[in-house]
């Protein structure tokens, strides 16, 4: 009987050794370690894009520099030298003399008050909307819409209307540049092209305070195009504010979020940031405690309100919503969220994000894990404690 319960002990102090090591918190040095792991992988994919693709857009240049700065200003070990290089680049590609051609809604109003007919403008529907990046490539396009007789006839007409200056890779991207500057002091030359950066989403927001969504974002799962168009207004928002200027920040205080865990990330930043300002906290604390309820019973969130399955893309958002509110992982929502990423980290360092959680339409190239494991750092780097 005695060897009996001296086996029922030993048993059970293995089995609670287990449960124990199972439920053991992450700690800071867990997911230092874990961000540092995923830095090679975050280069890896981002100086492949730089080589293979040659330009900033889909935020792949943008979140290799950002998620390295964070890294950097957290004393992890970052190669300075490189991440210079990666931002020369990207402040260049993003200033570079681009002209693209696009016939947004301005355009097509612009054509039939100059008196084009409503046959011709019924051909080009198809067409709004679409982005072409060279002038030979919009032609082409619109001499299959519209047959060579009204491509002959409006053809000067459609280049004028369609032809746009460069966007530095859209607003997103543009807002990315800006969020992700290292803190500390810059040369001259990137100081001033940092300048040009924030006077270019300036000029590419809407006359009515908005900024406009381009390149893969309109394939997101948003509710609607609005909510869609109001993640990037809210980015370029914060961007301008990380940039010093926040003019912007108080025609945003009666702004309400919508179904998608970014948009309800990105009103609790900015209703913190007002909060800071002179607004009311309050509306802050409200919007935390939504995005504080959103999360499942695993530590992670997903992208919709109903969307139980977490995922490291809005995971890693929601953190760093959390962490610019000033949680860190003393915060009980905070230390959930690292085990869940402790514990879904992939063998090669990324995070594993399925495209059909994000995206309502499935491409060839998955960029999901590879924004989902920048967003994991930047999230996780953004409830880490500073050095020192």
């Amino acid at each position: 009987m005695k060897a009996v319960l001296l086996l029922l002990s030993i048993v059970t102090v293995v089995s609670a050794a287990r449960v124990g090591a199972a439920v053991s918190p992450a700690t800071v040095s867990d997911m230092r370690a874990a961000v540092q792991r995923s830095l090679p992988y975050i280069e890896k994919v981002g100086t492949a894009w730089m080589n293979e693709r040659k330009c900033n857009s889909c935020h792949a240049v943008t979140f290799m520099i950002w998620s390295h700065n964070e890294a950097a200003a957290r004393g992890l070990d970052v190669d300075r030298s490189k991440l210079a290089e990666w931002t020369n680049w990207s402040l260049a590609d993003a200033l570079s003399d681009r002209r693209w051609f696009k016939l947004r809604p301005a355009s097509i109003d612009a054509l039939k008050v100059a008196g084009m007919s409503d046959a011709v403008l019924a051909k080009l529907k198809p067409l709004s909307g679409k982005t072409y990046l060279t002038e030979a490539e919009y032609e082409k396009a619109l001499k299959a819409a519209l047959g060579e007789e009204d491509f002959a006839r409006h053809r000067d007409a459609l280049i004028a209307q369609a032809r746009l200056p460069n966007d530095g890779g859209g607003p997103d991207t543009l807002a990315q540049l800006l969020l992700g500057r290292a803190a500390h002091a810059d040369d001259a030359v990137k100081t001033q092209s940092y300048a040009v950066v924030r006077s270019m989403l300036l000029e590419w927001q809407q006359p009515d305070g908005s900024w406009q969504a381009a390149g893969q974002l309109p394939s997101i799962k948003w509710s609607s195009p609005a909510e869609m168009n109001d993640a990037t207004t809210l980015w370029s928002v914060l961007a301008l504010s990380r940039a010093g200027d926040t003019r912007a920040l108080p025609s945003l205080k009666e702004s309400t979020p919508c179904v998608t865990l970014q948009s309800l990330a990105l009103h609790a930043i900015v209703a913190h940031d007002l909060g800071k300002d002179g607004g009311d906290p309050a509306r802050a604390k409200t919007l935390a405690a939504e995005l504080l309820a959103r999360q499942n019973s695993d530590g992670g969130w997903g992208w919709t309100t109903d969307r139980k399955t977490s995922e490291a893309f809005s995971t890693g958002q929601a953190l760093y919503a959390l962490g610019r509110m000033g949680r860190d992982g003393a915060d009980p929502a905070v230390a959930r969220a690292w085990k869940f990423l402790q514990t879904t980290q992939s063998p090669d360092a990324s995070w594993p994000v399925p495209q059909d959680a994000i995206n309502t339409r499935p491409r060839k190239l998955n960029v999901y894990p590879y924004w989902g494991t920048a967003w994991s750092a930047i999230g996780i780097l953004q409830t880490l404690p500073a050095p020192g």
